[in-house]
């Protein structure tokens, strides 16, 4: 998935002027209060890199030798932030106020990276406008714009609607003894008579769960899977079962508080005992899914049934479908029979590997691609979305410290930067913190591995997608430095920094370097000791351009082909791993889904579209020329349905109301096919808001085609597969999702299913009400 270059914010501290205030005339006219914008960050959207424009408060006042301003921004209510002092002189250009301040980015995880930067404003008053600029000297070449006007009154915030009054009965806090014994009993009354305590307490419980501070729910599949029990009846019943059960759980043992393997066997034998009630009530109630788990519990396995939901380690057996439909009977036979998803991972991963835009990966991963679909004699062609600047090839990398200790260095380069010139040693050296001190200890910087501040965001070292060296970058390259060394969190991220023209090609390597042993290597310099390095980094590079495509198949409609039901997954990825779970788990599950249709001779009313889109990683610049190239189907595209994200087994669906008949035969179709997997469609009428789609730091190819009114329905996914770990790091390799080949064949099943669904649907398939405003893009 594509995550946006972090959000630059200047937290102002107190610093010393930098110039004798002697040497130039004050300027009072800049006394007073302003308010004023300027860059504080940068943001990319659809490949396009943009300023961040941000607004605060200077208040400025004389003081012997110079002027003093205190500074507080602006948050989205008008509320200032704490204000800072800086101390500032006059100089040739205006007075400048130069501070120390903390860039903060959003990493890997949502873990917020802090880097230690010297800020420098040059400010200058005419009248009642403020003009001027804003520099990070620490790693910044061009200064930003700042502009603002005098306020002729004091700046005063908005008021704040005061927050409502809690009702006694309402206060939270930790949980009192009646709401712990009221618990208990509902727990074990809910066995006795499940829908009736459900609609008692259900409403309750779950006030109070997300209420009380002193217990937690642990995140478990569990939940996910009784939702997509195979009658709404019993559905909500058994999960409200179950979080009464875990809740009791924890009420009678709370040293194992928040432990999902001891509450999630609490939970189940929670439902098993309010489900054997339900059969009692009613033999309709029965659940083949529900069945196993009973099962499981009399054989003494109910562990590895809890186990099995994560979707590791499952199996898929040969499976017959209920469904009326001779085509969805043909895709189950054929999907559980014949797994195949797995295989097209396996080339993906291990045949290709990483798939970066622009690389030789990429472009072999395309046509192979194309060539499969072709052979399951469907429709497919290659067509063009885009152009990288430069071509990118990855080769091994390895690093060791040679002393005062041997040992091998954990490291990580992103896409697109420099290699080393074949094996290079040298001695490690501390960084300099401002342009500054760069110049005035070049020398020093030569043949040497420079240690740089701040922690590895997963792009280049100079802060940005694109490869553009700044100040202090450009002072170690001219003084011949080795590279440059970045610490890390590990698993190491690596995305890309790619160059804008071969002329600009990056010749200082960017590495990547695991926390503890950055660690290890700044004491020791601190120490005196002398730190020897030597790596071995084989990025290569080739003149571009470089064309990439979009991979496009089409099973035509019978009855109205003009109508169009789009599947689409990225092919594309980075490299540091091999793109298994971002995104080739996703792109195999899809094409899986047109092997099935396509073997099972599938005929449906409407077209059934399938895209693999390339560049989603930097831009979604696919899915951009996609929308463009298609622009006159863009609106009879009935429905995009996209895989990005965390392997498992696709369990559901979130739809309006209208759509429920089409995916009540999806859910017929898959009912009882597997022991544990599911589906089940679940109701959300809430209109999206379509605007909305590229605001998000993450996102995926799906959003491009909501910024058309085309709906993009959200799978659900069951299991426990740990993405975050994995995603855009160097542990992203076939292996890890290996463990999950049943549930990712069962996903391409429900894609299948699910495609064909809406493509056969006597219905029509109407956008009113999806968006709140499905406009299409101008």
């Amino acid at each position: 998935m594509h995550l946006f270059p972090p959000r630059l914010y200047a937290t102002c501290v107190l610093a010393v002027a930098a110039l004798p205030g002697a040497l130039y005339a004050q300027a009072p006219s800049l006394a007073g209060q302003w308010q004023f914008q300027t860059a504080t960050g940068t943001t990319t959207t659809n490949g396009v890199e943009a300023d961040l424009i941000d607004t605060g408060i200077l208040d400025i006042s004389e003081e012997p030798g110079g002027l003093r301003a205190t500074i507080a921004w602006l948050d989205e209510r008008g509320q200032l932030t704490p204000p800072r002092t800086v101390h500032g002189t006059a100089g040739p250009a205006g007075t400048i106020f130069r501070h120390s301040g903390k860039r903060v980015s959003t990493g890997r995880n949502g873990k917020e990276v802090s880097t230690e930067v010297t800020i420098r404003w040059t400010l200058q008053a005419k009248g009642d406008v403020l003009s001027g600029e804003r520099l990070v000297e620490t790693d910044e070449n061009e200064p930003k714009p700042v502009s603002g006007t005098r306020l002729q009154e004091h700046y005063v915030p908005p008021a704040l609607p005061a927050a409502p009054p809690v009702a006694n009965d309402g206060a939270r806090g930790p949980s009192t003894p009646a709401e712990r014994a009221r618990v208990l009993r509902m727990a074990t009354e809910a066995q006795r008579d499940p829908l009736a305590v459900q609609r008692r307490d259900g409403a309750w419980l779950t006030e109070w769960i997300e209420a009380i501070p002193d217990f937690t729910l642990p995140a478990s599949a569990l939940e996910s899977w009784l939702s997509s029990a195979s009658q709404a009846t019993i559905r909500d019943a058994l999960v409200f079962q179950y979080l009464a059960s875990v809740m009791a759980f924890q009420i009678e043992h709370p040293e194992q508080a928040g432990q999902q393997g001891a509450s999630d066997p609490a939970g189940m034998q929670g439902v098993l005992g309010a489900y054997e009630t339900l059969l009692r009530q009613d033999k309709r109630h029965r659940s083949a899914k529900l069945d196993a788990a009973l099962a499981a519990r009399q054989q003494h396995r109910l562990p590895a049934f809890l186990a099995a939901l994560s979707g590791r380690d499952a199996v898929i057996q040969p499976a017959s479908s209920p469904s009326d439909d001779a085509t969805a009977r043909r895709i189950v036979a054929l999907g559980t029979s014949e797994p195949r998803a797995m295989e097209w991972l396996d080339i993906l991963s291990n045949r290709f590997g990483g798939r970066m835009a622009g690389s030789d990966a990429y472009t072999h991963a395309a046509q192979w691609a194309r060539m499969q679909l072709r052979q399951w004699g469907v429709q497919a062609e290659l067509e063009e979305a885009g152009q990288m600047p430069v071509g990118f090839n990855r080769g091994p990398w390895s690093g060791t410290m040679l002393a005062p200790q041997a040992q091998p260095l954990r490291l990580a380069t992103p896409a697109y930067t420099a290699g080393t010139r074949g094996v290079q040693q040298g001695l490690a050296i501390v960084g300099p913190s401002t342009v500054e001190e760069a110049r005035q200890r070049a020398a020093q910087f030569k043949g040497k591995w420079v240690l740089t501040g701040g922690e590895n965001g997963g792009g280049g070292r100079d802060g940005s997608a694109i490869h553009q060296p700044r100040a202090i970058t450009q002072v170690l390259m001219a003084a011949g430095a080795l590279g440059t060394i970045q610490s890390g969190e590990e698993p190491l991220y690596a995305a890309s920094a790619a160059p804008a023209t071969w002329a600009a090609l990056p010749t200082l390597p960017d590495i990547k370097l695991a926390a503890p042993q950055y660690t290890d290597m700044r004491q020791r310099l601190a120490r005196g000791e002398a730190v020897t390095l030597e790596f071995d980094i084989r990025n290569w590079f080739y003149p571009g351009p470089v064309t990439y495509h979009n991979v496009v198949a089409r099973i035509p409609g019978t009855d109205k082909p003009e109508e169009i039901v789009l599947i689409g997954a990225h092919l594309d990825s980075y490299d540091g791993g091999t793109g298994a779970a971002d995104n080739g788990g996703g792109v195999s599950t899809m094409l899986e889904a047109m092997r099935l249709l396509a073997l099972s001779a599938a005929k449906p009313r409407r077209s059934i579209m399938f895209v693999a889109f390339g560049a989603e990683e930097i831009g979604r610049k696919g899915s951009f020329a996609f929308a463009e190239r298609h622009a006159g189907e863009l609106k009879n595209i009935v429905m995009m349905l996209n895989r990005d994200g965390r392997p498992g087994a696709i369990d559901g669906i979130a739809i309006p109301t209208a759509w429920q008949p089409v995916f009540g035969r999806v859910e017929r179709a898959l009912q009882d096919v597997h022991p544990v997997f599911g589906f089940a469609a679940s109701i959300n009428d809430v209109p999206r808001d379509a605007s909305k789609a590229m605001n998000a730091r993450a996102g995926s190819d799906d959003a491009v085609f909501s910024l058309h009114g085309v709906p993009t329905p959200k799978f659900t996914v069951l299991g426990d597969f740990d993405y975050a770990r994995v995603h855009h790091t160097l542990l992203d390799t076939y292996d890890k999702v290996q463990p999950f080949s049943a549930a990712q064949q069962y996903s391409a099943i429900a894609i299948a299913l699910s495609a064909y669904a809406v493509a056969n649907a006597p219905e029509e398939i109407s956008r009113k009400g999806y968006y709140r405003a499905a406009k299409a893009a101008q």
